[in-house]
């Protein structure tokens, strides 16, 4: 058992987690806060039969992210054995020879501004394979790698600016705050990062420490010599710009030109039959796709793949399986992660544990409501989450402050997301990228001590304007 632990301390880590917020069960009583009171009901214990029960129900829940997650293995898993792909991967990299540091820093700030801008943050892990697969042939060092993509969707999560699962569940709870509070924080945090992605490549230059790290190495399965490159740059570029335009906020810019066009699309009849309706079923408008309608788009184009690219049905399902076996420790730790949110939603201690941080202080105590943000974004895991447990009774109670509280919750969370094993993007990250937890804290403590001293400046000076 200690060397499995050794091994996937991801799961060590997120486990421990799981477990105190069970335990946290035994100690506090059930709560919720209604309106400024929270109420106190009997304490709840959580069982070695409501342990399994609900750490099942989380595999339910949260489907919809395994499936994901297993599609786009597959997805990349059979692109690795296409010497269309195969070819595209080594000439990208050899332009990109002498370029490294250059491509480091615009995938830095291009996925950390998409995920600021976007609805859904997880479907741009889209792009991360294909990216891994260039800098781990252009030999740049795994934290540098892990640093410029999934460090940089956690970047986006920090200075959210539009992204409906960050800043549009603040501007929910605690109303719309100005745009520039969120743009400073994110221009902080992606000049930070990439400081620190920097130096960390400049410290490690020497060939002899590189460490492969890319799941899904391109390999000569086929001949690539008379491969044909064009079609997967063609549907690789189409993914990215279809990706970027479904899950841009266009509502919230008041843009209805997507709105207006679906619905022309599905409002078309022949003969008084909506037969696009009725044969594809009704089309969802740009802006508002889920993590489900890209899923569907990753199988098209499999199947494109398997009649233009004449890859083998037996071959795909043989690509799905072992995709499968190489992202299951991911998906392990995935749920792992979702545990801890099922355990703190569905027996909420949390809003009695912060119940009893704000009653130390008479009215509002910039200190005690950070902590209480910390501790329920460790908690939560998803921001939606952190609002409900917490977030709405801080609005309520500290109406006047809402504008400071509304980056607070925010800060907190991004950074909560950067260092704890409650972080879904974090951990997906690490365990792809056989990343262990503690060289991660090793390399980033750093950074978030920067970031946090970069967050207390701004609320003061939120607090005195």
């Amino acid at each position: 058992m200690k060397r499995f632990f050794e091994k996937y301390d991801l799961i060590k880590v997120a486990g421990i987690l799981v477990l105190l917020s069970v335990i946290l069960t035994w100690l506090i009583p059930y709560g919720y806060f209604t309106g400024t009171e929270v109420v106190k009901e009997k304490i709840t214990r959580v069982g070695l039969t409501n342990f399994m029960q609900y750490g099942l129900l989380g595999i339910y829940y949260f489907t919809v992210l395994v499936t994901f997650l297993v599609v786009l293995a597959g997805f990349y898993q059979i692109l690795s054995r296409v010497s269309g792909y195969q070819t595209l991967v080594k000439n990208i990299s050899k332009k990109l020879k002498g370029h490294e540091t250059l491509f480091v820093v615009l995938t830095t700030v291009v996925l950390s501004a998409l995920c600021s801008l976007t609805s859904e943050y997880f479907p741009l892990l889209v792009f991360i394979p294909f990216i891994i697969s260039v800098m781990n042939r252009l030999k740049i060092n795994k934290l540098a790698a892990f640093s410029a993509t999934f460090g940089a969707l956690l970047v986006g999560t920090i200075g959210s600016v539009y992204s409906q699962k960050v800043a549009g569940v603040l501007n929910e709870v605690f109303g719309a705050v100005s745009i520039w509070y969120r743009v400073i924080l994110f221009v902080v945090a992606l000049g930070l990062m990439l400081l620190f992605i920097l130096l960390n490549m400049k410290k490690n230059k020497s060939d002899k420490a590189f460490e492969e790290y890319d799941k899904f190495e391109v390999e000569s399965y086929k001949s690539g010599k008379s491969a044909r490159v064009w079609p997967y740059i063609v549907c690789l570029c189409l993914l990215a710009v279809v990706i970027i335009l479904a899950y841009l906020p266009w509502t919230t810019w008041n843009v209805t030109a997507f709105a207006n066009a679906t619905k022309w699309v599905n409002n078309i009849t022949i003969f008084g039959v909506p037969i696009f309706s009725y044969l594809i079923g009704t089309f969802v408008e740009f802006g508002s796709w889920d993590i489900f309608t890209i899923q569907f788009v990753l199988l098209f184009i499999i199947l494109l793949i398997h009649w233009f690219g004449k890859v083998k049905f037996d071959e795909i399902i043989e690509s799905f399986g072992e995709g499968f076996k190489k992202i299951s420790y991911v998906l392990v730790v995935l749920l792992s992660v979702y545990a801890i949110l099922i355990f703190s939603v569905m027996f909420p201690v949390i809003p009695v544990i912060v119940d009893w941080i704000c009653g130390l202080a008479k009215g509002f105590n910039v200190l005690l409501a950070s902590i209480s943000a910390f501790i329920t974004s460790l908690f939560g895991v998803e921001m939606q989450y952190v609002a409900n447990l917490s977030g709405a009774y801080f609005a309520t109670t500290y109406a006047e402050h809402v504008n400071a509280l509304s980056i607070i919750f925010q800060s907190a969370f991004g950074l909560i997301s950067f260092v704890a094993p409650s972080s879904a993007i974090l951990m997906i990250g690490l365990a792809y990228m056989n990343i262990s937890y503690k060289d991660w804290l090793k390399y980033i403590w750093k950074f978030a001590l920067a970031m946090l001293l970069a967050v207390i400046i701004l609320i003061a000076v939120m607090l005195l304007i």
